[in-house]
């Protein structure tokens, strides 16, 4: 199922749309047996595609309300840890990978960089996925 918010990502989402699309999310869930946690952007299902919601969209406040995840905490990636497994692991399609950085980055950084041509994990970015795959768990 997809969802379309009325708002190109160059402004913040108003409180009406936001509460609206929780009430949406509430049916849509209940209805079709969606675990909450599985909700996502169009830009994390298909980031070749698609960048929307934008950074702007509000992923920590929709968490909070019970959809969708959020990373815990904040340590440091181990020296170890592959980045880009982790990316795939958490639900990325990798085979571009500046793109599925892009979407990450949109959705748990609210940073829109586009899209590089040597994408490189930072280690922000590698402390948010050490989080995500260690809530999987």
């Amino acid at each position: 199922l997809g969802i379309e918010l009325d708002n190109d990502g160059s402004e913040p989402y108003a409180e009406a749309q936001f509460q609206s699309l929780l009430a949406l999310l509430k049916t849509l869930t209940t209805r079709y047996r969606i675990p909450p946690s599985q909700v996502i952007a169009h830009a994390d299902l298909a980031p070749v595609r698609r960048v929307d919601p934008g950074p702007l969209f509000p992923w920590h406040r929709l968490f909070e309300a019970g959809y969708g995840r959020w990373p815990q905490g904040s340590e440091p990636a181990p020296p170890d840890f592959d980045g880009w497994l982790a990316l795939q692991a958490v639900g990325y399609d990798i085979r571009s990978p500046a793109a599925a950085l892009r979407a990450f980055r949109i959705h748990f950084r609210a940073r829109d960089d586009g899209e590089t041509l040597a994408p490189v994990l930072e280690p922000e970015d590698l402390a948010i996925l050490h989080a995500l795959v260690m809530q999987a768990r």
